[in-house]
């Protein structure tokens, strides 16, 4: 037979102090272990699962942080990207002097082609002949006097 051991004092019974400067407070008996045997006898606490998904550092929490960060990434740059075009962009003037260089372009050369069009008539009046155009034998019709 043993003869009956002394109770541990309070520090022996922790272990050793863990390497975060914390004491071990029988954390790791509470491990898997405990929780199965929570669960087998039945006095398992119900936790909130939502709960410790919103806290730091859990899934649902960092899909979360990723969202909104996201979001405000987007719109500072959005808001740059506008301030850019507002204050620094100067395509647009160097697009609307393209714009109104091809329309001067474009009037110009509709007045050349109506002056050719309207030599051609003119050209085609000097060769104009009525007599070819009257019946042989006959008097030139009015509608085709000049």
């Amino acid at each position: 037979l043993k003869p009956p051991s002394a109770p541990k004092p309070e520090a022996a019974r922790r272990g050793p102090p863990s390497l975060f400067g914390s004491q071990n407070d029988g954390a790791a008996d509470r491990g898997f272990r405990g929780q199965a045997v929570l669960l087998l006898s039945g006095r398992h606490k119900h936790r909130d699962y939502g709960q410790e998904q919103l806290q730091a550092g859990a899934g649902l929490y960092s899909l979360c942080f990723g969202a909104a960060a996201g979001v405000a990434i987007s719109g500072f740059v959005y808001v740059g990207r506008t301030m850019q075009v507002m204050l620094f962009d100067h395509e647009y003037y160097k697009l609307q002097s393209r714009k109104r260089y091809y329309e001067k372009q474009l009037i110009f050369t509709r007045e050349q082609e109506e002056t050719q069009a309207a030599h051609y008539l003119g050209a085609m009046a000097a060769e104009y002949d009525p007599a070819a155009t009257r019946m042989p034998f006959k008097p030139l019709e009015p509608k085709y006097r000049f």
